[in-house]
């Protein structure tokens, strides 16, 4: 005898109806074509700067930053000193027997360059720029810092000698006078017992040199300005030279 398939058929048929109802067949899979436009529909759309707008040049800003400003002479290190004196020569080199390039006023300002060798006589540049030499008994002026350069002048000969004691301590202060007929120079011994005389090179010939006096400040003097030990001249007290001079001269404090 047969068994009856209907209620198998209509249990199939009854199931796939309520797959169907329920969403539950899978959606058809788009072509490429269709995958692209899905996904492009779903990003953001992002604005797009013309190419012509990108090639227009934008305009430089800035802020000029301003140069620095010069520093003063006193912020680099520059001196100056003050003629003391009215009709101050400024001569072309240390030197009495030099020429006189400038006559200054008192009050006259001065930039100092530095010293000759034996610090008695001050290399100066005026405001007009031209440059000379000054005694420095004939100016004022002090600065702190180092002590401005020794400058070794051109064009000149010198005649220098050295005081010792006799322990061989230099003595400074000592003045010296260097002359031959109405020709004069002066020089005074430094820290260093030395004295430095400067002529011009044409000078020739037999020269007088000679103690003349003995500052206060000496270090043979004490503090009433009375020789120290009754000592208060050198040995020799004068001696002949030749121009050129060939060595430097010796005198004892004796």
């Amino acid at each position: 005898m047969k068994k009856n398939m209907f209620p198998k058929y209509l249990f199939v048929f009854v199931l796939w109806f309520a797959v169907i109802g329920c969403g539950g067949v899978a959606a058809a899979v788009p072509t490429p074509d269709k995958l692209g436009t899905v996904v492009a529909e779903t990003l953001t759309s992002v604005s797009v700067i013309p190419t012509q707008a990108a090639a227009t040049p934008i305009p430089a800003t800035f802020t000029p930053i301003p140069a620095p400003a010069s520093p003063t002479p006193e912020a680099i290190g520059t001196h100056y000193v003050y003629t003391s004196a009215q009709n101050v020569n400024l001569r072309v080199n240390p030197g009495k027997s030099f020429k006189v390039s400038r006559v200054l006023a008192q009050g006259t300002r001065l930039q100092l360059l530095g010293f000759a060798p034996g610090r008695q006589w001050m290399n100066v540049v005026n405001d007009e720029g031209v440059i000379g030499w000054v005694g420095i008994d004939f100016v004022t002026g002090g600065f702190d810092g180092p002590q401005p350069p020794i400058v070794n002048p051109k064009d000149v000969q010198v005649i220098t000698g050295k005081i010792l004691d006799v322990n061989g301590k230099p003595v400074g202060g000592i003045g010296f006078a260097i002359i031959q007929g109405g020709q004069r120079e002066d020089a005074s011994t430094d820290g260093t017992g030395t004295f430095y005389a400067f002529l011009p090179t044409k000078f020739s010939g037999n020269w007088n040199v000679g103690f003349v006096s003995t500052a206060c400040t000496s270090n043979a003097m004490d503090a009433n300005c009375k020789c120290l030990g009754g000592v208060c001249k050198p040995d020799p007290l004068s001696m002949t030279v030749t121009l050129p001079l060939s060595a430097p001269l010796n005198f004892v404090w004796k």
